[in-house]
């Protein structure tokens, strides 16, 4: 019974506009009819009153149930008028319950597309089964300990699923992984070609990313850390997202990611935050409350959105000692070679968002010497090549009176994305950082046995409490 009266109030809601119109349609005739009989019937029958004239109508639609105009007409435009009125009295309750009729099946359609939406959502996060690196377990095996008892056996959740395979293996048609990922914000559909230097013209390589959240805006997580990862660009770039959650478990950091965004089309950068969000790069004054209704609105959820995460960072930057570390991809090029760069003040190196400068630079001094080392990685410890800018994210955190060191780490594409060790990077900066910044805590006991976890995709409740698959 419930679901009948969900499925009726669901097929008026979608059709009570053109219920309202015919309505308005109708009305409008039978005015116009009354007119029309107040007039003739008036000439023949001098008692016959304006107010005969409208109700003959009205009583006529009901059947004339209390005999209020039970005299016939008696002029021939008055019999003609009781013909329309007899074809009116049909029309007034058909078509409405046509209307809900036809809603009601586009209801049923559409309560059928979506519980197939919700079998493919299931079958699509099963292609995101847990998985060992065999990079950084063979790292972690000829540790002298092994890689520790904790690090036993580390499962991950998969970076990304190629299109194909979705389509292949599960069985799901492209329009219908389109549909999902627009619906249900645990997935993104991304080309992967954008993570190319440009100078190569790669063909477009369609794949699935998955991720867990539970902010309006993506992700956060506060594991009391003196570290927090804040991943600006989630949304925007591929793997940002998936190579930050793993180093701020990997160090036990807080982690903080923007996944979500209002309108595609038009991003609020995270990363340099203009004192106020914009639409088409103008600010909400400029915008009328009644002609611009949707952006306002899209501008309202941008507030919340930002508002929603500085008090996230609010709360996980708790003083001098605390650090916020910004990531973001770059794609490198003939004219960009580094594949890390590190940056903390503008481009003249005054004003840095580090106010601890010499736990600082011995960080960078040790992140350097690993990565050049280890890896044949090229850093920028002072980037020139990405400064920051008077609105980036360090700044606007001052301006909010959020007391910390803030600084900004930008891999490349290619880490991220296509390097086979990009896990085992990733580890080895969480170790490096935790010990000069964070005491050395590391791995939580709690992301301990996440990881020991073989389900599929991210754990359906979160670290924080959070059912992110039944919101």
């Amino acid at each position: 019974m419930y679901s009948g009266l969900r499925l009726f109030k669901t097929a008026f809601m979608n059709t009570r506009r053109q219920i309202f119109v015919s309505g308005i349609f109708l009305i409008a005739i039978t005015c116009v009819l009354t007119v029309i009989l107040y007039l003739a019937e008036s000439r023949v029958d001098p008692e016959f009153s304006f107010w005969d004239a409208f109700i003959w109508p009205y009583e006529k639609y009901l059947g004339d149930p209390g005999k209020v105009v039970d005299e016939p007409l008696i002029s021939p435009i008055g019999k003609f008028i009781a013909t329309l009125v007899g074809i009116m009295g049909v029309a007034i309750f058909a078509v409405p319950a046509g209307l809900i009729g036809s809603g009601l099946t586009d209801a049923m359609d559409e309560e059928k597309r979506e519980k197939k939406l919700d079998e493919y959502r299931v079958r699509m996060r099963k292609s995101f089964r847990r998985t060992v690196d065999k990079t950084l377990r063979g790292y972690l095996d000829k540790l002298p300990d092994g890689g520790g008892e904790k690090l036993a056996k580390l499962n991950f959740v998969p970076q990304r699923i190629p299109l194909s395979r979705i389509q292949i293996r599960q069985g799901i048609e492209m329009k219908d992984i389109f549909e999902i990922c627009q619906k249900y914000p645990e997935f993104r559909l991304k080309n992967l070609a954008e993570a190319i230097s440009g100078e190569e013209h790669p063909q477009d390589s369609f794949v699935v990313e998955h991720f867990p959240k539970n902010r309006s805006y993506g992700y956060a997580i506060d594991r009391k850390s003196k570290v927090t990862i804040v991943s600006t660009s989630s949304f925007a770039e591929n793997g940002t997202g998936w190579f930050c959650y793993y180093l701020a478990k990997f160090g036990g950091f807080n982690y903080v990611s923007k996944d979500i965004e209002v309108d595609p089309d038009e991003q609020d950068s995270f990363y340099n935050m203009s004192d106020e969000s914009l639409y088409e790069k103008r600010p909400r004054s400029e915008y009328d409350k009644k002609k611009d209704k949707k952006t306002i609105e899209i501008l309202d959820q941008k507030d919340v959105n930002r508002e929603a995460f500085l008090k996230d960072l609010r709360e996980m930057a708790t003083g001098e000692d605390s650090w916020v570390i910004l990531f973001t991809a770059h794609i490198k090029s003939s004219m960009n070679t580094v594949d890390f760069h590190f940056a903390d003040a503008q481009k003249d190196g005054s004003d840095s968002t580090v106010r601890q400068q010499t736990a600082y630079q011995e960080l960078l001094r040790q992140l350097d010497e690993m990565l050049q080392k280890d890896y044949a990685l090229k850093s920028d410890l002072h980037s020139q090549r990405f400064p920051l800018t008077e609105n980036n994210l360090g700044y606007r955190l001052r301006k909010e009176n959020i007391v910390c060191n803030t600084f900004v780490v930008r891999p490349s594409c290619d880490i991220i994305n296509f390097d086979s060790r990009s896990l085992l990077i990733a580890y080895r900066i969480a170790s490096i950082i935790s010990q000069h910044l964070d005491g050395g805590r590391g791995i939580q006991e709690k992301d301990v046995n996440d990881f020991k976890d073989t389900c599929f995709g991210y754990g359906k409740v979160e670290e924080v409490g959070v059912d992110l698959y039944d919101r």
